[in-house]
């Protein structure tokens, strides 16, 4: 049964505005799943919102079919979405709209968190969830009221490997019961056995059975320099009142120039290291860390310290693209001029008029992380940066990473999984409570 159609649509957001889509035809039938790839910044999470009927219509033409559908969408940054305060609150909240019961509503929100591999409690803090457990709360949120269509925007980089390998099996389960799926994702060979159609949406269209892949990376390998920056003595790292999260049984150091990821599944506790080595994460147990030789404090490093959050949009406040790199460089009392040269190196520069709350989510993420680098700190902490980024935008944020690790910067990146064919000069690996470095350079090189 044809659940969804657009024919002909164009679609841009008002008046002298550019062109998002121009004569695009989409159908969608039920028990289907589909697949959008595309450019960064080329429409797919507005294509998701014109499907969910989140978007007025200021569209021209065309024909867009949507009767009487219950639709859910998980948005790229599922954090815009939450509303309330505890897991089964947020889970819960539709189902209070339809004026449920609550000993109805308890198994329905318990089924619906188990069906995405969320095992929390119910009086959970939402606060307490990493972003991918947010995104699985955020799915359990749409299917409790069981949709006939679930949108999914970027899954893949919001998730760990077995939250990806749980999300096959919920897709599979809702197309088997009838329920049509679509997903945005710059990554989409892990849904390859899954998806029915695989659409390219490019210059407003879209076309049929073509993705685009990552292929080779260009990232040097770069060696490290004897100076150290942050070192570790063995540890647990806890928050107050609980038990430790993760205990790492040696020394960590972290030397001008290297390139070190920090990899682990959702909630292993990332985020909260990274955040602890920039001096802003608390509530935690005190830690034998060292930064630039000091103990860590909120700043105190000024231009030698950058941190990319998860959530690049909670780091954009300027009215434009071109006045959020300058910040930093007025700051710093560092010459301006450097700030068209580097939107012109990363593509960005047709959008330093616009406010960067209007760019996609990857193309926040790169003005984010050029805020940064336009000033070279000597230590740069990046969590889980690469969300949201196409191919072409991946070999531009190489670019910076590469030029920072040239002057003698260190860079440290987080991710849900290794970062294959990057050769990094230590990589940490988080899993079973424990903190372990798992090579250096030279096994890396083997590795390769």
């Amino acid at each position: 049964m044809r659940l969804l159609e657009l024919d002909g649509v164009n679609f841009n957001y008002g008046s002298g505005q550019p062109w998002i889509f121009r004569d695009l035809n989409f159908r969608l039938e039920s028990g289907s799943c589909h697949c959008l790839t595309g450019p960064t910044g080329s429409g797919k999470s507005t294509l998701l919102q014109l499907l969910a009927g989140l978007l007025s219509r200021p569209f021209e033409g065309g024909v867009f079919r949507r009767q009487g559908l219950l639709v859910g969408l998980v948005m790229q940054d599922p954090q815009v979405q939450l509303l309330r305060q505890t897991v089964g609150a947020e889970v819960a909240f539709a189902l209070e709209n339809l004026a449920l019961a609550s000993e109805e509503m308890i198994p329905m929100v318990q089924r619906a968190l188990r069906r995405v591999g969320l095992f929390v409690s119910l009086d959970c803090p939402i606060s307490n969830l990493s972003l991918g457990q947010k995104y699985r709360l955020m799915m359990a949120a749409q299917l409790v009221c069981n949709p006939a269509v679930l949108l999914l925007d970027e899954p893949w980089a919001q998730l760990d490997d077995r939250g990806v390998d749980e999300l096959l099996m919920v897709i599979r389960g809702l197309v088997a019961d009838g329920i049509a799926v679509v997903i945005s994702e710059h990554n989409p060979r892990p849904f390859d056995g899954l998806v029915d159609n695989f659409w390219q949406l490019a210059d407003g269209r879209l076309l049929a059975g073509i993705y685009q892949t990552r292929h080779t990376i260009p990232m040097k390998a770069i060696a490290a320099r004897d100076e150290v920056i942050v070192e570790f003595d063995p540890f647990e790292y806890r928050f107050l009142g609980d038990s430790p999260l993760f205990s790492s049984e040696h020394p960590l150091q972290v030397r001008r120039g290297e390139l070190i990821s920090i990899v682990g599944d959702n909630g292993a506790g990332k985020s909260s290291l990274m955040k602890s080595m920039a001096g802003i994460q608390g509530n935690t147990a005190s830690l034998p860390l060292k930064v630039f030789g000091e103990r860590p404090k909120a700043g105190a490093y000024g231009a030698k310290l950058g941190l990319l959050m998860q959530r690049p949009n909670r780091q954009l406040f300027e009215n434009s693209v071109h006045d959020e790199i300058t910040f930093s460089l007025k700051r710093f009392s560092l010459p301006l001029d450097s700030a068209c040269e580097l939107l012109h190196e990363l593509g960005l520069a047709e959008f330093a008029k616009l406010s960067p709350h209007k760019l996609s989510y990857g193309q926040q993420h790169l003005v984010a992380l050029a805020s940064l680098v336009c000033y070279q700190p000597q230590l740069l902490l990046l969590d889980d940066p690469l969300a949201g980024l196409d191919a072409e935008y991946f070999d531009r944020f190489c670019l910076m990473i590469n030029r920072l690790r040239e002057q003698g910067s260190a860079v440290v990146i987080t991710s849900h999984r290794p970062l294959k064919h990057i050769p990094t000069t230590q990589q940490w690996d988080i899993s079973k409570g424990m903190l372990l470095n798992r090579h250096s350079v030279e096994e890396t090189h083997h590795a390769c």
